[in-house]
């Protein structure tokens, strides 16, 4: 299995510096981003990449093109970080998070916002605190998504009643109704060098609150050179974290949660933070169909039937808005409230 893996990965290479040799050989760079077919072919470009240069078999792994960092100031010679997902079933081609959202007439109350969660482990010592934590993320650089801090996570952990308060998933599916996380990045352990040059280490794992399904942990390592460093790999680290959250997020269309129902009013966990504003409506479902591949990774989710539609008639705080029924049935407390369309 060991020498099949390596005739792969050598293949891989193969095929990837073909791509990049036309590309040269082209007069620019190679078109690696485009979803259309040509007459014949079965595949698109971007079909190719994904099953080449983002391919978990690749040192790439699915956050090659995803995000440029800095390059390092000459004469930076530190040894950069380095990551790797732990041996699960994972191992999948990622979605296509990299494809264009459909155009056309605006079905949601929002325009694209995921909120991803942080969450500290249960086992906190000096150098893994939620204000690090928080302190870190709010140096994040952000797609399209905003987060929702350690301490907001951790009253939610307090008032769970779960039956230790580092249970994703248990955390994860009260956090889903409010404040209306849709993936919840935990970290699980951090350990900074005391003497110096020394080894930095953190372990997260992603959930996505949507389908309850916990992802591959990630490990992430930097040899540190000096005190000084200890912020910038914390940083450094959940940046590759909330990266990937942000891009398995996109298995579900943005949504979020009724968690309350008061006589005529349904009360939603998104608000103006959201994008939401007055006049807004969205379709309700109770559930949605996961599309899993044959190893178990969830790759799509298609939602029901809608039983309802909501129209926003005020904001209440930047995570409540409250709504009227527009159509349909009541919803009730954990139903999901599209607000994207569905692809």
């Amino acid at each position: 299995m060991r020498e099949q893996k390596n005739r792969y990965a050598k293949l891989m290479v193969c095929v990837l510096s073909l791509v990049l040799l036309y590309g040269c050989a082209a007069g620019g760079r190679p078109d690696i981003v485009s979803e259309d077919k040509k007459e014949g072919e079965a595949y698109s470009n971007a079909d190719v990449r994904r099953m080449t240069i983002e391919h978990p078999g690749t040192l790439s792994g699915d956050y090659f093109l995803k995000r440029a960092y800095p390059e390092k100031p000459a004469g930076d010679d530190r040894p950069a970080l380095t990551w790797a997902r732990g041996d699960s079933q994972d191992r999948q081609q990622p979605a296509q998070a990299a494809s264009a959202k459909p155009a056309g007439t605006r079905q949601s109350v929002s325009t694209g916002i995921y909120k991803i969660g942080l969450m500290a482990g249960a086992d906190a010592k000096d150098d893994f605190t939620p204000r690090r934590l928080h302190h870190a993320a709010a140096g994040l650089t952000l797609e399209q998504s905003r987060v929702i801090g350690p301490e907001q996570i951790a009253d939610v952990a307090s008032s769970a009643n779960c039956p230790n308060r580092d249970m994703l998933s248990c955390v994860g599916q009260q956090a889903a109704l409010y404040p209306g996380v849709h993936m919840l990045v935990a970290v699980d352990s951090l350990s900074l060098p005391e003497n110096f040059p020394g080894r930095a280490a953190m372990r997260v794992r992603v959930m996505d609150t949507g389908l309850d399904y916990v992802h591959a942990p990630l490990e992430m390592t930097r040899t540190l050179e000096a005190r000084d460093q200890a912020e910038e790999f914390v940083q450094q680290a959940l940046q590759r974290a909330f990266d990937f959250a942000e891009q398995k997020a996109d298995v579900m269309p943005v949504h979020c949660r009724v968690f309350s129902v008061k006589q005529d009013r349904i009360y939603i966990s998104a608000g103006a933070a959201s994008r939401v504003k007055p006049g807004d409506e969205s379709s309700v479902v109770s559930s949605g169909q996961v599309v899993d591949t044959p190893a178990g990774l969830p790759v799509a989710w298609v939602p029901d039937a809608p039983k309802a539609r909501l129209r926003v008639e005020k904001m209440v705080r930047d995570d409540v808005a409250s709504c009227s029924l527009a159509d349909g049935q009541t919803p009730q407390p954990g139903d999901y409230v599209l607000m994207s369309p569905v692809k």
